[in-house]
């Protein structure tokens, strides 16, 4: 079965313990898919997430 749960920016903030504005800068600069709902409205897919720590945890990336 699919996950097909999705993370706001707040909850991401808090899973890796960094600022609002370092998650959006990952989501900018390409490191960190996420979808536009509406307007400024923005959802990661856990699948995403998921994807990203693992790269994450190679690259040594935290900001």
């Amino acid at each position: 079965m699919i996950d097909n749960r999705h993370y706001t920016v707040s909850e991401i903030t808090e899973m890796f313990n960094v600022e609002e504005k370092t998650v959006r800068k990952w989501i900018n600069e390409g490191k960190l898919f996420a979808v536009q709902l509406t307007g400024t409205t923005i959802r990661i897919p856990e699948s995403e997430l998921q994807y990203f720590y693992r790269r994450s945890q190679a690259r040594g990336w935290k900001e």
